[in-house]
C-alpha cells in the first residue's frame, strides 16, 4: 500500500469513528504499530486529527450549549434511545446495592425497569424519588434548592450533604460530552451536586445518549477520561470509556 493511500486510510478511519486505538488501526489496514504512529504523527503534524493516549481523535468543532430545556420538552427528546439505556442501566444494579440517581430525565428511565430487592436510594432528583418511593423503595432527598426548569435539588447545602454516603453505584446525567473538556453541565450549582456524588461512588456511571457527544455546556463537572459511559452511540447499548471511543 503507497504512503499516500494509507493516509487517507488512516485518516478515514478516525474521522468515521470520531475516536480510535492505534492497535485498531494497525488490525484494520494491516500496518505494523510503528507505521501506525508515524503516520498518526505526521496526520497530528498537518492538523488533520488529534493524537491522544492511545490512539487519535477527529478535529471537530463542538457544538456549545448556553441554555436548557426545561423538563417538559425534554422528557418528548429520545424517548425510545432513553428507554433502552434506562432497561441497559437496570441490569448494573444489585441486590442491597446503595444508589445515587442523579437528575434529569435519561437516569429517571432507569426506574421503571429497577426490580431488585433490599435496595436503597440517595438523589437530588425530585421525579426520581417520587417514581422510587412508588415502588416501595427507601429513598433519600438531598436538601438544598429547587431548581423547577431540571425538577432537581442544586446548590451548597446539596453538595455538602451528600458527602455523608458512601454508595455502591451512582447514576449521572450530564448535558454535554467532549474529549477535551469532559463531562459539562449548564449550572454551576447542579455541577457540584454532581461532582460531590461521583466522588462518592464506588462505580460511577454517566447515562447518555448519543445526541449529547461533541457538545459543551458552561460548567465541567467530570473530566476524567476513563469514566464509564452507558451510551446507545453507534445504535447499541454499551459501556465504554473516553479512552476506548465512541
Amino acid at each position: 500500500m503507497l504512503k499516500e493511500e494509507r493516509l487517507l486510510k488512516t485518516l478515514n478511519l478516525v474521522n468515521k469513528n470520531k475516536v480510535i486505538k492505534t492497535t485498531e488501526i494497525s488490525n484494520i489496514l494491516d500496518v505494523s504499530l510503528a507505521t501506525v504512529r508515524r503516520d498518526l504523527n505526521e496526520l497530528s503534524e498537518k492538523k488533520k486529527i488529534k493524537k491522544v493516549f492511545g490512539g487519535a481523535k477527529s478535529i471537530t468543532n463542538p457544538n456549545y450549549i448556553m441554555t436548557e430545556d426545561n423538563m417538559v420538552k425534554k422528557n418528548k427528546l429520545n424517548t425510545k434511545e432513553k428507554e433502552a439505556l434506562g432497561k441497559f442501566a437496570s441490569n448494573l444494579i444489585e441486590e442491597n446495592d446503595f444508589i445515587y440517581m442523579d437528575a434529569g430525565t435519561t437516569v429517571e428511565a432507569i426506574v421503571p425497569y429497577i426490580n431488585k430487592k433490599n435496595l436503597k436510594f440517595v438523589t437530588n432528583g425530585i421525579g426520581v424519588a417520587r417514581e422510587l418511593s412508588a415502588l416501595g423503595y427507601k429513598v433519600y432527598v438531598l436538601p438544598g434548592e429547587i431548581k423547577i426548569s431540571t425538577d432537581s435539588i442544586i446548590g451548597t447545602l446539596a453538595s455538602e450533604y451528600v458527602r455523608n454516603f458512601n454508595f455502591t453505584k451512582g447514576f449521572f446525567g450530564t448535558n454535554g460530552i467532549d474529549y477535551d473538556f469532559g463531562f459539562t453541565t449548564t449550572d454551576v450549582n447542579e455541577a457540584m451536586v454532581k461532582t460531590s456524588a461521583i466522588k462518592k461512588c464506588k462505580e460511577a456511571y454517566i447515562i447518555a445518549d448519543s445526541s449529547k457527544f461533541e457538545k459543551i455546556s458552561q460548567v465541567t463537572f467530570l473530566n476524567d477520561i476513563d469514566q464509564k459511559i452507558i451510551t446507545n452511540k453507534d445504535d447499541k447499548s454499551l459501556i465504554i470509556t473516553l479512552r476506548e471511543g465512541v
